[in-house]
C-alpha cells in the first residue's frame, strides 16, 4: 500500500511538472502510476487538493531537516546572507540530487490560485518559519508593510530559478554553469532582493504622497 502511494506521489509530481496541474487529475495520476484500482487515489489522498498536499509534504520533510541543520549551526545573530543560505541551499540540494520534477511541480502549484494556499501551508514548516522570522528581523531598512512582500518575492525567485535549473533551461544557448556556481549566484540574487532599499517612489506611495523627482 505504501509503495502504491509513493508511486502516485511520484506520478503526480511528474505530470504537474511536465503538463501542468490541469493534467494532474486523480484518474491521470492513477494511470501514470500503473494503478488498476480505480479508487486508489481517492483512497490514499481523498481529493486533488489532498494529493498536492501529499506531494509537498513528501518532499519537504528532508528539505526541512536539512534546513534545521544549517540553522542549528548559526550563531545567535546570523547574518542576512546566512539566513538566505539556510532558506535556499536545502531546496537547491534537493533539486540537484535529481533527476526529478520537484521544483517544477512547486512552481506550478504555488502559482495556481486553487492550490497556492495548500502549498504554502504544507511548505512552511518549523524551519521555514524560523528562517522567515530571522529574515524579517533584518529588514529594518525597509518600511514595515513591504518586508514580508520582499521575502515572498525572494521565494518566488528561488523557486522559478530552481525550476529552470531542474529542467535544464538555457534560453541563451550558453553552456550551463557548474551547479555550485548557480546555487551561490542564486543566493547572491536572493540577498540582493532583500538588500535593495525602498525607493522614494515606494515610500511616497505607502503614505500617498507624490514622490519628488530629482
Amino acid at each position: 500500500m505504501a509503495a502504491a502511494r509513493d508511486q502516485m506521489i511520484d506520478a503526480a509530481e511528474r505530470l504537474a511538472a511536465e503538463r501542468g496541474l490541469a493534467a494532474m487529475s486523480l484518474r491521470e495520476v492513477q494511470a501514470a502510476a500503473g494503478q488498476r484500482n480505480k479508487s486508489a487515489a481517492q483512497y490514499h489522498f481523498g481529493s486533488k487538493e489532498g494529493l498536492v498536499e501529499a506531494v509537498v509534504a513528501a518532499r519537504m520533510g528532508a528539505v526541512g531537516a536539512r534546513r534545521q541543520e544549517l540553522l542549528d549551526a548559526l550563531d545567535d545573530r546570523p547574518t542576512r546572507r546566512a539566513l538566505v543560505e539556510a532558506l535556499v541551499v536545502p531546496l537547491a540540494e534537493h533539486v540537484l540530487a535529481g533527476p526529478g520534477h520537484w521544483a517544477r511541480f512547486l512552481l506550478q502549484a504555488s502559482n495556481d490560485p486553487a492550490f497556492a494556499t495548500v502549498v504554502r501551508r504544507t511548505f512552511e514548516g518549523a524551519s521555514f518559519r524560523q528562517v522567515h522570522a530571522g529574515l524579517m528581523a533584518t529588514l529594518d531598512h525597509l518600511p514595515e508593510p513591504i518586508r514580508a512582500r520582499r521575502v515572498d518575492h525572494l521565494m518566488a525567485l528561488v523557486v522559478a530559478s530552481l525550476a529552470a535549473l531542474e529542467a535544464g533551461v538555457r534560453p541563451d544557448g550558453r553552456p550551463a554553469l557548474p551547479p555550485a556556481v548557480q546555487v551561490a549566484d542564486l543566493v547572491d540574487m536572493a540577498v540582493g532582493v532583500l538588500d535593495a532599499p525602498a525607493s522614494v517612489a515606494t515610500t511616497a506611495a505607502l503614505t500617498d504622497r507624490p514622490a519628488r523627482r530629482a
